[in-house]
């Protein structure tokens, strides 16, 4: 194997084309992957790269495609159905696997192969992007200052647009919002929960929602009882409505192909200039057994341009064998202060 090769597979996609950017402004010469001959060719035509071409149902043209290949960073979602089969890959081929997920049935279902991955000599970590890496370390530092933790909470305001890959998983993600619970995953009803957060202008109210936490901060930290929430402005109030009442039809094969389609019809994502504009902030809580609570805050400047610069930068690490093999969060194998090297990062601790 070829210990300085590296992949992006999905990387004719919106959240693709960033990383493969920032890869090669980094001095990295990622070979580029997906399903299509004709994306892959305009993409690498920019940059002079390699391109190869495989199917995620291809088995064994997976294989092929990472046999020397040290890192893959797999950007084409929704991860619930493309991570499993490139995984797999990765077993077979002894191949680091990278990916920016933020979707808890993606992560129990790789921490579920931390044998698995242990055994080939592998690390598998997900959601080296803005789901969940800032949050995953801004809880874990909050939980290393404040020892005897029982409860998490997690609050995100985020200003900015979507690609059709987060819109796709928003959506599908509606009627399935997951809590922890005595380190149980729970399933509640949208608009259940609500708490409030403040983000930075006083306290602001948070509904229950579905963020990657619930499965990263329990591997994290340890502590059993986690909750995950979004700020409650028109738009996500109308997205809870829509889950309260269509979450059940949404998850459903038919509609779900209805509104693929309709995605496909959107832009991409956001532009640089709408990008440039947007940002978001993580407010994390721990609170222990007697009802104390800590609380700290993170400012993240343009989620997907985020995304690029994290995921690339763990994936210079891994190249470097920098790494620890089995299943891992951000934070298990970079450490919670790994977010505080991004420009723009802002981080407070708030009163406890």
């Amino acid at each position: 194997m070829d210990q300085t090769k590296f992949m992006v597979y999905g990387a004719t996609g919106y959240t693709g084309q960033l990383v493969v950017a920032e890869a090669v402004a980094s001095g990295l010469r990622p070979v580029l992957a997906g399903r299509s001959a004709e994306k892959l060719a305009r993409t690498a035509r920019r940059w002079g790269l390699e391109t190869r071409t495989v199917a995620l149902g291809d088995a064994d043209g997976l294989v092929s495609a990472l046999q020397d290949v040290a890192v893959v960073l797999h950007c084409a979602g929704p991860f619930s159905r493309t991570a499993e089969p490139v995984v797999e890959a990765c077993l077979r081929t002894h191949t680091h696997y990278l990916d920016v997920t933020g979707e808890v049935a993606v992560f129990e279902a790789l921490a579920a192969r931390d044998a698995a991955a242990s055994q080939a000599g592998i690390m598998i970590l997900p959601g080296v992007g803005f789901d969940v890496l800032p949050s995953d370390c801004l809880i874990a530092d909050l939980a290393a200052r404040h020892p005897g933790g029982r409860r998490i909470r997690l609050g995100l305001a985020a200003l900015s647009g979507v690609s059709r890959g987060t819109l796709r998983t928003v959506l599908e993600g509606l009627g399935d919002i997951r809590i922890r619970c005595d380190g149980a995953l729970v399933r509640v009803a949208p608009g259940s929960l609500r708490h409030e957060f403040d983000f930075g202008e006083g306290p602001d109210a948070a509904l229950i929602s579905v963020l990657g936490d619930v499965a990263t901060a329990y591997r994290s930290t340890g502590i059993p009882n986690i909750e995950t929430y979004g700020q409650a402005n028109r738009q996500f109030r109308l997205l809870t409505w829509t889950g309260r009442r269509l979450g059940w039809l949404l998850a459903r094969r038919l509609p779900r192909h209805v509104l693929d389609i309709g995605i496909k019809w959107g832009p991409a994502g956001p532009n640089e200039r709408g990008r440039q504009a947007s940002s978001a902030i993580f407010v994390a809580e721990i609170e222990d057994a007697d009802g104390n609570r800590a609380t700290a805050r993170l400012r993240a400047p343009d989620p997907y341009g985020f995304t690029a610069r994290a995921a690339t930068a763990i994936a210079a690490h891994a190249l470097r064998g920098d790494l620890k093999i089995g299943y891992q969060t951000p934070s298990s194998a970079y450490g919670a202060d790994f977010v505080r090297q991004f420009e723009g990062v802002e981080w407070d601790q708030l009163e406890s």
